[in-house]
């Protein structure tokens, strides 16, 4: 059997590597240019743009598709999160502690330490990955990047200003669920001689009685770990609305600072001061719920998932005790992709859904508008 039947000279075949060199070097050229590109797109856009969440608008699309595209590249092997995170100045001691004491995605947490740092923009991100010579992740970023940029550099997007090129960042509504060893939130106190040198959390201006009052309703959201993204687009669409003024949202991740000092005393105080507690119902709740016991809270790092069968209890209490079985505080939301939950709530009847996600916006505020209008 002839197997070099068309390599009868193969000896003499020769491959001009050097041609082949420079083609690549040539390739490379263009990809670095087009880099360059890029990077001057996104130097005034920080990270935290990524964790931009709306999903009935293209930026929110946007934003979340580079965020997932960024997530699934640097996660993707074991070593990537962490040579990305040296890129990007996190110090070995929070690399470790990320690997050893963080169960939520590491590619993930590194990007919400980097986007702690005011100057954390987008363009160093992509620097990182050059000087790792991941150009397979760039060329993956190039599109979703690009897309997102383009919403913020229209002379008319009201957004940034050529001339004074000001960093654009997303706090509103901006996850905060850092573990405390890698949150900034946890800080030294200025030196004084006659301080102990101990680190104290940034303390939060006292409210009193009246700034807590509102004259809009209270909404208490409560959910599980696969409800964390409704949370956010509840947050948001609230955020939003014009025609109901000083409608609150207590959530506990936002109110981590005071949480801490007393969790239950806090939980029990603001269900009561709640007009509605507003449970996301999904798999997760579910299942966390029907482990029956209050006293083994959740291990997630999300103070709301930590404590969703105590919070659970309460409305137990109140459903059977206080409203004598009529459902006069509790508003659930079922996300449309938990459906299929639908046929193990019926266990549950003071968690019966009173709007899907999609819904909320609409239905919520007509709701509301009744009495707070």
């Amino acid at each position: 059997m002839e197997v070099l039947k068309d390599f009868e000279n193969a000896d003499t075949i020769s491959i001009d590597t050097l041609a082949l060199e420079e083609m690549l070097q040539e390739e490379r050229a263009k990809e670095i240019s087009q880099l360059n590109l890029l990077s001057k797109k996104v130097c005034y856009l920080h990270t935290s743009l990524l964790y931009y969440r709306n999903p009935k608008s293209k930026m929110g699309s946007a934003c979340y598709e580079a965020w997932r595209t960024l997530v699934k590249w640097a996660g993707g092997s074991p070593n990537t999160w962490k040579d990305l995170g040296y890129a990007l100045g996190i110090v070995q001691a929070d690399l470790d502690y990320i690997t050893n004491a963080v169960k939520e995605d590491p590619a993930d947490v590194v990007l919400k330490v980097f986007m702690q740092n005011e100057k954390a923009t987008l363009d160093k991100i992509l620097d990182a990955f050059v000087k790792m010579k991941r150009y397979d992740i760039l060329k993956a970023l190039e599109d979703p990047l690009s897309d997102l940029a383009q919403f913020f550099h229209k002379d008319d997007s009201g957004y940034h200003s050529n001339n004074t090129k000001e960093i654009i960042s997303y706090t509103k509504d901006l996850p905060d669920d850092l573990p405390p060893a890698l949150n900034k939130k946890y800080v030294l106190r200025s030196k004084d001689p006659n301080r102990p040198k101990q680190p104290v959390m940034k303390p939060q201006p006292k409210k009193d009685d009246e700034s807590e009052k509102s004259d809009g309703p209270t909404l208490f959201l409560s959910y599980a770990e696969d409800g964390i993204a409704t949370a956010y687009n509840i947050k948001y669409y609230i955020s939003n609305w014009t025609d109901i003024l000083g409608v609150k949202v207590i959530t506990l991740n936002d109110r981590r600072e005071e949480v801490f000092q007393n969790p239950e005393k806090f939980i029990r105080e603001y269900f009561e001061k709640a007009d509605f507690v507003v449970p996301i119902v999904t798999a997760g709740y579910i299942q966390e719920i029907r482990s029956h016991n209050p006293t083994m809270p959740s291990t997630s790092d999300n103070l709301d998932c930590k404590y969703v069968n105590f919070i659970y209890n309460l409305i137990i209490n109140h459903y059977i005790h206080a409203s004598g079985c009529m459902n006069m505080k509790v508003r659930s939301v079922l996300p449309q992709d938990s459906v299929n939950v639908l046929r193990d709530i019926t266990m549950y009847p003071d968690l019966m859904p009173w709007t899907f996600e999609n819904d909320f916006d609409e239905q919520f505020k007509a709701f509301l508008n009744k009495d707070y209008s």
